[in-house]
């Protein structure tokens, strides 16, 4: 009895690697401490389990891996075991129209095709563009790709048309985008809507 004893005071000194979890399987903390300390530390209605190969893991009588994040609005919810996005419809219409937005100045000022050759539409070129046209000069212009062409005062006006449709292709393409964004009734549907 006394050999027994012993034994039980040794193996409550022996410190191990133990993981608390949430009664829905969630890694709350890791502890490395002894038997005694680990009880102590564990919050009511929580459990001590073996520590997890890696911490993006969550234990449903074993450890299972934690699916990818869908996006960065969905948060894992551990009492069914998948992401969520705990957004409202009108949370997510919000965040689409203004990635709807952000699509649209980069197509807008990301350049335009004119004489089968790229041309900057950034806010600066747009003011060139403009003025240059106005000239009823020949002009040699700088290219998106810092070549150069030589274009008539005829090919500038012509540029300059290009670049006042390039624009409102833009912003017609985003106004449909906004109307169905609100339209929709589905987070899904919302989802769906590209630029």
């Amino acid at each position: 009895a006394y050999a027994c004893i012993k034994l039980l005071n040794f193996n409550d000194r022996v410190k191990k690697m133990t993981a608390i979890i949430s009664s829905h399987g969630e890694l709350l903390q890791l502890i490395y401490a002894n038997e005694e300390t680990i009880i102590l530390n564990k919050p009511c209605g929580c459990l001590a389990v073996s520590d997890p190969p890696h911490e993006s893991m969550y234990y449903a009588g074993w450890w299972r891996d934690i699916p990818k994040q869908p996006s960065v609005f969905h948060i894992f919810d551990y009492s069914v075991k998948q992401w969520v996005d705990p957004r409202s419809l009108e949370q997510v219409k919000d965040q689409k129209w203004s990635e709807i937005k952000s699509a649209r100045e980069a197509t807008e000022y990301g350049g335009f095709y004119f004489l089968d050759q790229i041309f900057d539409s950034d806010i600066t070129s747009q003011s060139r563009i403009i003025s240059a046209s106005e000239l009823g000069v020949d002009v040699d212009w700088t290219l998106k790709n810092n070549t150069v062409v030589l274009l008539s005062a005829e090919q500038l006006k012509e540029l300059r048309m290009m670049l006042a449709q390039h624009v409102a292709d833009c912003h017609i393409r985003s106004r449909i985008a906004r109307q169905l964004i609100y339209d929709s009734e589905t987070i899904e549907q919302v989802n769906s809507i590209q630029y």
